[in-house]
């Protein structure tokens, strides 16, 4: 039986403007005329206007779509619906659903309810016509039809008063119309796809928190940043005994200020999502082994892993901040005073608080992991530059975390040392300029994409170019000799070249290495929601999830993650998942870019 094809929200809201324009109204899609809220669709021809409200699910129910809410003790239908019944009273509201959705009790229920409050249906069939389910009756009508009002000016007098109502839904402490299904795609948002997705875990030891948020988030109108918060903190609580640090969420509007900074909080919540629900789905597959393993649950240090990988990004920005902080403070012009300010010695700091001793931990760990001996030395030199140098973010958000761990042992902290480890090994190594290094000199320096091509071939066959000194933009047309810019070195810094011979690190495979395999994985596919900067309105996504379809039939697993690019993002994010092919290598995972570039990850290429 060939399965019925589902509609990208794009497309119900296309066939739903082209239906009604041929009918003669003027549509308007998520106007922003009709503030606070947002309007979905909104129809107008003459005096006659309709509110559409839509969904592309195919599980409708009542309690999903119109849930029951307490406000004061009194219990109200709350939905996006109900609510444009009200800010529109002389409207026709319509719900519109696809020809797919499952014919259940559930449905009925929702159907029922929509007419016992002159909401109407439209059913949007393929090959994309507008069916008429039922007509929708305006509010105002029927509270006049109920009261036996046919006189106009009360009728005019009752509108009033339905429309001075709206005081209550706008300025209630949580106001109803700034929930996310009323207002859709705000400024930043989790994916709706990831969060309907929650609902199928079935083995997660902390499904149910999850499942709960997926069945609220769209009555939610907290921010998706103290949603992630909230959650991240009692999970951590009840299932590592680890208290989360606030710092990093409070950091966020501070990073903001950068207008090239992209979020990482919310961000490390939704991977961190992304990889439970993957995990959930083969969980027969890796969960035992793995625990017999390393002795506490996968999805325990999944949830360390991914929750924290990105905590020390800030830190890696800190110099930068505080610089233009001093500049525009001490209004410092001077580009020998800006030099003379040593705002952070990680040199010293690394010693006096035995950071050294954490980044120990995680070398001993990767070395017995790699099974390839007597590279301490090289490994503890690599990552002690990493993160007093470069102070790269996975390297020191890994200390971080085994601190964390270290200072509540006397708490009863719930995951043990090797989890923790673990997690932090992967932590550490996710970053690409971290596992680029690890698996070996290639000849070119991937990492840095935006050199051209003909610059990045590297002339020695042990090394990889570092522009060093200064970031400097290289244009293809002008290439820059040694001995006519003595600020750039075709070779590589001692400590890094002696990594990158050893090949430590080769490749990254699921069944060896689950957890950096997944972070690394689940981190380059996580774009949608993140925030560039304060002065957006929208994220600036460069992808967006469109799918995650997971086939697990006796062991035979496929996970397919179908994502949709912005036009102008589409050939970076293809080279950014190409370069990932290139190191993780499992042929059950896949990547597909707009159904047009798709990758396949296997056991002797890539993704």
């Amino acid at each position: 039986m060939k399965k019925a094809k589902e509609f990208t929200p794009d497309e119900i809201i296309e066939i739903l403007k082209k239906n009604f324009e041929k009918q003669g109204y003027e549509v308007d899609v998520n106007s922003d005329k009709f503030q606070p809220a947002r309007v979905p669709i909104y129809c107008k021809k003459n005096d006659d206007e309709k509110i559409i409200e839509f969904t592309i699910d195919k599980d409708i129910t009542k309690g999903k779509f119109i849930p029951p809410e307490q406000i004061d003790g009194v219990e109200i239908e709350s939905s996006p619906v109900k609510f444009y019944q009200y800010y529109f009273p002389t409207a026709k509201i319509y719900f519109a659903f696809p020809y797919y959705v499952v014919d259940n009790q559930g449905f009925k229920e929702f159907k029922n309810t929509c007419n016992r409050n002159g909401i109407g249906l439209l059913k949007v069939n393929a090959p994309y016509n507008v069916e008429v389910i039922s007509e929708s009756t305006p509010l105002l009508n029927l509270i006049c039809t109920e009261l036996g009002i046919s006189d106009n000016k009360k009728r005019t007098k009752l509108e009033f008063h339905l429309r001075n109502c709206l005081h209550y839904f706008i300025y209630y402490p949580t106001p109803i119309f700034k929930r996310r299904s009323i207002t859709g795609k705000a400024r930043e948002r989790m994916s709706f796809i990831l969060i309907d997705k929650l609902v199928e875990l079935k083995n997660i030891q902390y499904k149910d928190e999850l499942i709960k948020l997926s069945n609220g988030y769209r009555q939610e109108s907290q921010s998706d940043l103290e949603i992630a918060g909230r959650i991240i903190t009692e999970l951590w609580n009840k299932y590592l005994g680890l208290e989360y640090p606030s710092i990093q969420k409070r950091a966020e509007n501070i990073l903001q200020r950068d207008k090239k900074y992209r979020e990482h909080f919310v961000h490390q919540f939704q991977v961190f999502l992304i990889g439970t629900y993957i995990l959930d789905s083969i969980y027969n597959d890796v969960a035992k082994k793995f625990e017999e393993l390393h002795g506490c649950k996968i999805e325990d240090v999944w949830l360390a892993a991914s929750t924290f990988h990105d905590f020390s990004y800030g830190l890696q920005k800190f110099d930068n901040w505080l610089m233009e902080f001093f500049e525009e403070i001490l209004r410092i012009k001077s580009r020998q005073t800006k030099r003379d300010l040593n705002l952070l010695n990680l040199d010293a700091a690394m010693i006096r608080e035995a950071l050294i001793d954490q980044i120990e931990k995680i070398v001993n760990h990767l070395d017995n992991y790699t099974k390839k001996k007597n590279y301490e030395n090289v490994l503890l030199k690599f990552f002690y530059e990493k993160a007093v140098r470069d102070r790269n973010h996975g390297v020191l958000s890994a200390i971080t975390l085994l601190k964390i761990f270290e200072e509540a042992k006397d708490n009863n902290n719930k995951i043990k040392e090797t989890g923790i480890i673990e997690a932090a090994t992967a932590v550490a190594c996710h970053d690409e300029d971290i596992w680029e290094a690890l698996s070996g000199c290639q000849g070119f320096l991937r990492s840095h994409g935006d050199l051209p091509l003909n610059v990045k071939e590297c002339s020695n066959k042990c090394g990889r170019k570092l522009w060093a000194s200064k970031r400097i933009k290289i244009y293809s047309e002008v290439l820059l000799q040694e001995d006519q810019n003595p600020d750039l070195k075709v070779t590589c810094e001692g400590w890094e070249r002696e990594i990158m011979e050893k090949r430590i690190l080769s490749e990254i495979k699921f069944k060896e290495n689950p957890i950096l395999f997944l972070l690394t994985f689940c981190d380059t596919i996580q774009d949608e929601g993140r925030v560039s900067s304060t002065d957006s309105l929208i994220p600036n996504d460069r992808s967006c999830l469109e799918n995650i379809n997971i086939i697990n039939n006796d062991g035979n697993i496929q996970i397919k993650i179908s994502l949709i690019s912005d036009e102008k993002y589409v050939v970076d994010k293809k080279s950014e998942i190409e370069r990932l092919a290139w190191m993780l290598k499992d042929a059950r995972f896949s990547i597909s870019i707009n159904q047009n570039h798709g990758m396949k990850m296997n056991g002797g290429g890539g993704l």
